[in-house]
């Protein structure tokens, strides 16, 4: 079981060499997706493979002429590693309106790569509005026939159907993960979970599945470290750079849950198989939430943090801030005075991927670690 687990913390870390194998092995195409809820059951469908573009700890040096200072690092490295050919396996890109800084890439992407495939997948503003069912369908319907052309296959309702079955599998062995992280705390460190989420990423999902479902039971009983000084939950995009994890695995401190887009917001909600295939991915999106990247007039997340702190006994919440990122420091001052309003301890801390040092993050979090104590 340990091997098992290796290999997918190994497909994690460098993800050009399964991806790579199974172009080798099954001659089909690859679709990079930028975060965040694209529905990768289409992708999977067409015959392709999809994989998730989250950037990564690279040198920016091109990126910087074609994309704003205030920028955030995310489109920075998405776009930095394109222009460094580090997706050329990679034959077409899909790009969500998950805000401004990911639709504006998508128009330098255009410009940069005039031969690259991609596909702008401009979802419902309001998801509310009595149109957005309607609108959701037809935009599907286009990803679908857009993904039909690049792959040369057809997309028939049977096989997606085929496809959601999976997913729906995946997203519930990735809760049955996060309850095994919360009830054994000492099963996974904080960075071998975040290990995990990144190597659902790169793999075909009936692969990960299989080997999660294997590596489950064993985690009940894995032992790798102390109990935890202090249970934390994480919000924000992601917890990158990694050195963050490790510095809260050596001050004792466990990520016990989270409400992170590149880690629990990417596995929430199933897609309803009684309905037609499209129609169960047009609602699924349509009632995903609570985040920071969707409509959400009533602001929500706050309640759902302090529901997820109380049901994991967590002592506190980090709200881990990706810098320039609009869509999240919009929710964090709704969320900050809710957390004081029930005496709930909140750290708010600000990064950026390619973080040369995170000393100063160190002190910090072993400040509130201590204050917690």
């Amino acid at each position: 079981m340990e091997q098992e687990l290796q290999k997918l913390l190994s497909a994690a870390m460098n993800p050009k060499a399964p991806i790579l194998s199974w172009k080798k092995k099954h001659g089909g195409k690859v679709i990079g997706a930028l975060p965040i809820y694209v529905p990768e059951e289409l992708i999977a469908a067409a015959g392709a493979l999809p994989v998730g573009l989250w950037g990564g700890n690279t040198e920016i040096e091109r990126a910087n002429g074609h994309l704003q200072g205030f920028a955030c690092s995310i489109v920075r490295g998405v776009l930095e590693l394109g222009l460094k050919g580090t997706y050329s396996m990679v034959d077409g890109f899909v790009f969500p309106s998950t805000c401004d800084h990911i639709q504006n890439t998508s128009e330098i992407w255009a410009k940069a790569f005039p031969h690259h495939q991609k596909f702008d997948l401009v979802y419902p503003a309001n998801r509310q509005s009595k149109a957005a069912l309607t609108y959701q369908l037809s935009l599907l319907m286009n990803f679908r026939q857009w993904l039909e052309e690049l792959t040369g296959n057809g997309i028939t309702d049977e096989r997606l159907s085929s496809t959601i079955s999976v997913y729906n599998k995946h997203r519930q062995l990735m809760h049955q993960l996060r309850c095994v992280r919360a009830e054994n705390p000492r099963g996974l460190t904080n960075g071998e979970m975040a290990g995990l989420v990144k190597a659902s990423l790169f793999l075909p999902k009936e692969e990960f599945n299989s080997s999660l479902e294997q590596i489950l039971p064993w985690l009940n009983n894995r032992i790798v470290k102390d109990e935890p000084r202090l249970r934390l939950v994480l919000t924000g995009i992601m917890a990158e750079p990694v050195g963050i994890l490790d510095c809260l695995d050596e001050l004792g401190c466990t990520v016990i849950a989270d409400d992170l887009a590149l880690g629990a917001r990417i596995s929430r909600g199933q897609v309803e198989e009684s309905l037609s295939p499209l129609e169960g991915l047009a609602q699924r999106h349509l009632s995903l939430g609570p985040c920071s990247t969707l409509y959400d007039p009533n602001k929500k997340r706050g309640g759902y943090l302090i529901n997820l702190l109380k049901e994991t006994k967590a002592d506190g919440i980090v709200f881990i801030n990706m810098k320039f990122c609009e869509m999240e420091e919009f929710d964090y001052p709704v969320i900050k005075q809710e957390m004081e309003q029930a005496g709930i301890p909140l750290l708010f801390i600000e990064v950026e991927q390619q973080m040369a040092s995170i000393g100063q993050l160190r002190t910090r979090l072993q400040a509130f670690a201590e204050m917690l104590a």
